[in-house]
Order: structure tokens, then sequence, then C-alpha cells
């Protein structure tokens, strides 16, 4: 049941590939796929059957390594906005916050200019050759002893690197914790934001941000530098 659940899940990142590049992936070849275009139109009934299995996709296809409750919502990516505080302004890039589910999705990547994209944790993506910067994954947990402070110097140096190059994508399973924590921790080391400043400048792209009490704890009592 999981194998065909990956390969509809496949399939559906490869039709939302221009026609030009269809045949760069030719493993599809072997599961029938063409590059014609298809002319057929879905009905509305084939898009809620479409939309009931992406949320039903989280469940089915990754390693739930942190809570999954009914009111999560998946699929959605946030570029958060350094235009406050003034000295978040320089940067020509921007970072972004996804889920797994939007990380996977060759659409949204793309609509994004996704240069380079962060896992934390277990679960990685789908791995696609337009994603020029590449894929770096850390097993950052979801729990009460998770080291935040102890990889962030790896993480940051991630992001500073690909942040010169292009759009960065950071995703944890939901999006609401793991990489939100990880992307205040960046935003406090790169340009000495107090924490509840950082937090500010996350949340109000990405309103959902629930970052838990250990890394809360390790993120407030960080030092301000003037650099990395």
């Amino acid at each position: 049941m999981k194998n065909n659940i990956h390969i509809q899940a496949l399939r559906e990142a490869w039709e939302k590939l221009p026609n030009t590049e269809k045949d760069d992936y030719s493993i599809f070849n072997s599961l029938g796929m063409s590059s014609q275009p298809v002319n057929k139109s879905p009905s509305p009934e084939n898009q809620t059957r479409k939309k009931h299995r992406n949320s039903l996709y989280i469940l089915h296809c990754h390693i739930i390594d942190e809570p999954v409750t009914t009111p999560d919502i998946f699929g959605v990516m946030s570029e958060i906005s350094l235009s406050f505080p003034p000295q978040c302004s320089e940067t020509e890039y921007s970072i972004f916050i996804s889920d797994i589910q939007a990380a996977n999705d060759i659409g949204i990547l793309r609509n994004n200019q996704i240069n380079s994209v962060l896992t934390l944790g277990k679960n990685k993506p789908l791995a696609y050759p337009s994603i020029r910067g590449g894929y770096r994954c850390i097993g950052l947990e979801d729990n009460n002893s998770a080291d935040l402070l102890r990889i962030l110097p790896e993480i940051c140096n991630f992001i500073n690197s690909q942040l010169e190059k292009g759009n960065v994508l950071v995703h944890c399973l939901k999006g609401k914790n793991r990489s939100c924590a990880v992307v205040v921790g960046y935003l406090i080391k790169r340009y000495s934001l107090p924490y509840e400043e950082a937090l500010e400048v996350v949340r109000r792209s990405r309103p959902f941000c629930e970052i838990n009490e250990n890394f809360t704890r390790q993120l407030s009592g960080m030092r301000r530098k003037s650099s990395l």
C-alpha cells in the first residue's frame, strides 16, 4: 500500500514539471509515464479526492517523528520577511519554512524559487535536480533532550553559504517547531537579535509557529553575537 502511495506522489510531482524537463527524469518511464501533455481536465470530484489523499500523505509515507494532530496544517510554505528589523534587509535572498508535504511539492518549490533545502529530522523529501544548491539533512529530534545549540553552528554555516546563491527552505515534519526554532536561532546569531525579537520575525510570516519549551529555553539563553 505504501509503495503505491509513494509512486502516486512521484507521479503527481512529475506531472507538475514543464514538458521540456520531464525527460530528465528517465526513471519515470519505467512507471509508464509519458511526457505527452494530457488534455483531460480533472473533474471537481477528482480534485476533492486528490486533496483528501494529499492530507493523508503525511501519515502514510513518513516517519512520524513529532506529534501530529487533526488541526495540523500541511502543504504551506512561508517566506520569512527580513525587512524587519532594519539590519536584516541586507539579504538578497530569503529563508522559507515549510512542512514535509510542501518540501515534496515541486510546484511550490518552483513558485518560491527554492535553491537549497535543509531537512530537520528523519523525513527526507524527494530530491529534485532543479534544486541546484542541494539538500542537507540534520538529525534534530523533537523531544525534551534535543541539543539545538550543539548543531546550530553547522546549520547557520549552511544557511549562510546558501543564501549567497538563492532562497533556502528549512523544513521539518510539520513546519511548526524544529524548523521555526532553527530559523529563530539563525536570526539571533546572524543579526544579534534578542530571542523575543527573532521569534516575532518568524511569527509574522509563520503564525502557527509553536516552539517547544526545550528549544525556547536554549534559544532564550543564547549569547548575542555581532556575527557568526
